[in-house]
């Protein structure tokens, strides 16, 4: 009779590097602008190996998985809506504070923990700042 019907899901194609330069020059960006260490932004990133945060700074972009772009967009949107927040006091001091609608932790706090459920809460609790 019928064979069963299976569900085709297309593979994954692999992102490349014309496509991913524009936010790993972000991140650079972002990590001088909050004045982060390496080690900081290897571990918002989602703890990558810090040879490979080390090459993109040298503007040697390779391929770059999902998960991390969806990172590095994260950061995108977390700095355009903190922006009218982090005003008067610079965004590097800003993202040190503590912040009583962040349970008394600062951004980066937040950021460090590696978890990119923190990174989208944190976009989402400063969302409407930037609407």
């Amino acid at each position: 009779m019928f064979a069963a019907v299976q569900s085709v899901q297309a593979p994954e194609r692999p992102v490349s590097p014309s496509e991913t330069g524009p936010l790993v020059r972000t991140a650079i960006l972002l990590a001088r602008v909050w004045e982060l260490r390496d080690a900081q932004m290897v571990a918002i990133l989602g703890g990558m190996q810090p040879e490979s945060w080390r090459r993109w700074c040298a503007g040697q972009v390779e391929i770059v998985d999902r998960e991390r772009l969806r990172r590095m967009a994260l950061l995108r949107d977390i700095h355009i809506a903190t922006r009218p927040a982090c005003a008067g006091l610079g965004a590097a001091d800003w993202i040190r504070a503590r912040q009583r609608q962040l349970g008394d932790r600062s951004p980066l706090q937040l950021m460090m923990s590696g978890r990119i459920e923190d990174l989208v809460r944190l976009r989402d609790s400063y969302a409407s700042l930037a609407a």
